[in-house]
């Protein structure tokens, strides 16, 4: 590996790192990361960290490590997206290690660069590291755990086997049980293909179940007391659930069974191959390299009559291929439960990728056209995005920046390679700069919360009515927000200045009702993860929002 190719791939990481930097300014995104950043806050503010609560109800949904960490954050830093985000952000910087050792482990280091740029230049990582929900976490954790299995299946160290079950038992506290399910199913994959039964029936696994069980015993005591020894607590709208069931079997695998109401009630029903489709452009820019690898250890495991030969890496093939049958058969899916594929899909793909060097045969041409129109398309993408959809001055000197980079790349060994991951770096500083702040500003969350700090005063009080759970409010508040009541109108009398956020429903049932109040400021609003054409166009956009209000009531 030359000096040049090296320097060139840290610039490229570097300028990777100052993307995902940008991004954690950027607000917390409606639904989940919003709710979760709500939870985080609240439980530090109230202390409460064994027993969960989101407003004034018990919480029953996602393990509390998500919540422990940022609360912890931004307990010392303070309350806001930068130390929210930050702790997941870090373990992201642990992935990007853990990818780079376990392709080393079996490629070399030329491979392991490659490998870790593929990772830290996935549409999907730049996706987690600013949506930031428990499966930023798990991610990185899976890899990190597989990594140090690797290092002591080999090695036989003790340190190796310790850190990788406190990687599994962090990946349960994350997000349930998956978190050793899939190392399992990513390492178990290339220990029976090599008929490696000797490692399989190690006794000291026992020692690792132990220091799982250390791990979450404090999240049980917590389910514990919270729900299980107090069958009158009232949870998700029922009574008497217990919820060391709920995290060991319902959450998880009781989608695949029909037990969790996520399968049956809330199942969205996806298809087959929802996750597989969601896949491909998950992992772009990498995408055909490890397709092209898929394939072509597929039909290698058929001639190879499903066993390895020595020395030859196969959890880069079932890290991909057992989670995306397992997850293909839940009730409940969405795209972010195949992005924990992506670190073990990279090392694949950047082996692919040095093979080509000294190949010669279609696919090369394949690639290499890919490359070109996914460059362009990036180019127009943020064109579009920069002169159009939310304009931004000297747009056009910015966007030369791609073809430049071209240029600088001429003479480069996979200067195609490198261009695809400077033009995803910069496609996602467009969107963490230019798109994503004025986008979340349509959610108006943040922008509530602004707006009623410039016109508080003493004894003040902001309620919301008819809009629904706003948990970006409840978080950039020093409080979550409360509902408001009309019909109970006289017990807020001893609130001097009282605020209410509604909509044009809240305003109908005031007026209804006789209910004086002022309109300090009507809005725009708009579900921000719901994004169509029409509001993308600025000449159509006014179409598809709708109208919220911050009014201030009579006294």
């Amino acid at each position: 590996m030359s000096k040049q190719e090296k320097r060139i791939l840290k610039l490229l990481f570097a300028a990777a790192a100052v993307v995902v930097l940008m991004g954690m300014f950027v607000p917390v995104m409606e639904v989940d990361a919003a709710q979760y950043a709500s939870i985080s806050k609240q439980m530090w503010q109230e202390k409460s960290f064994l027993k969960i609560y989101h407003r004034d109800l018990n919480y029953l949904d996602k393990p509390p490590l998500l919540f422990w960490l940022s609360g912890l954050c931004m307990g010392v830093l303070g309350f806001n997206n930068f130390a929210y985000k930050l702790p997941s952000v870090l373990f992201s910087v642990l992935g990007v290690w853990s990818t780079f050792r376990l392709s080393r482990h079996y490629y070399g280091e030329r491979v392991a660069w490659w490998s870790a740029l593929m990772y830290a230049t996935s549409v999907a990582f730049f996706i987690f590291n600013n949506d930031i929900r428990t499966d930023t976490l798990l991610i990185n954790l899976l890899v990190f755990s597989v990594q140090q299995l690797t290092e002591f299946r080999f090695t036989g160290k003790k340190k190796y086997f310790l850190l990788a079950f406190v990687g599994i038992g962090l990946g349960m506290l994350a997000k349930g049980p998956l978190g050793l399910v899939f190392p399992a199913l990513a390492i178990g994959g290339d220990v029976l293909m090599h008929r490696d039964w000797k490692f399989l029936f190690k006794p000291i696994w026992l020692l690792g179940l132990v220091i799982i069980a250390v791990i979450l015993l404090p999240m049980c005591i917590g389910l514990y007391l919270q729900f299980d020894s107090d069958p009158t607590a009232w949870v998700n709208g029922e009574k008497g659930v217990s919820g060391l069931r709920f995290y060991f079997w319902t959450q998880s695998f009781g989608r695949l069974t029909g037990d969790s109401i996520w399968a049956t009630q809330y199942s969205n029903n996806p298809g087959p191959f929802f996750l597989t489709t969601t896949f491909l452009w998950a992992f772009l820019p990498w995408t055909p390299l490890y397709v092209y690898g898929f394939f072509k250890r597929m039909v290698q495991l058929f001639r190879q009559k499903f066993k390895a030969e020595s020395n030859q890496e196969w959890i880069s093939f079932f890290a991909f291929l057992l989670p995306l049958l397992a997850l293909s058969k839940s009730g409940y899916q969405l795209n972010h439960y195949i992005y924990l594929v992506i670190p073990f899909t990279s090392m694949l793909a950047a082996k692919v990728l040095i093979d080509f060097r000294n190949a010669r045969n279609a696919w090369i041409l394949v690639w290499r056209g890919f490359s070109l129109l996914f460059f362009f398309s990036v180019l127009a993408i943020c064109g579009w995005i920069m002169l159009r959809v939310f304009p931004v001055h000297g747009a056009w000197l910015v966007l030369l920046i791609l073809p430049v980079t071209l240029l600088i790349l001429k003479r480069v060994e996979f200067r195609v390679s490198m261009a695809l991951a400077a033009g995803v770096i910069f496609c996602f500083g467009v969107l963490n700069s230019c798109f994503y702040p004025r986008l979340l500003n349509y959610q108006r969350g943040k922008y509530v919360s602004n707006l009623y700090e410039e016109v508080r005063k003493e004894n003040s009080k902001l309620y919301i009515y008819k809009t629904g759970v706003s948990h970006a409010l409840d978080f950039y508040q020093d409080h979550w927000v409360p509902g408001y009541g009309f019909e109970h109108s006289d017990s807020l009398n001893q609130i001097e200045h009282l605020y209410v956020y509604t909509n044009k429903a809240g305003l109908k049932v005031m007026d209804d009702n006789h209910i004086g109040y002022e309109v300090i400021e009507s809005m725009d609003y708009y579900p921000v993860t719901k994004l169509t054409l029409g509001f993308l166009n600025p000449d159509t956009r006014s179409a598809f929002t709708r109208k919220r209000y911050l009014i201030k009531m009579a006294n």
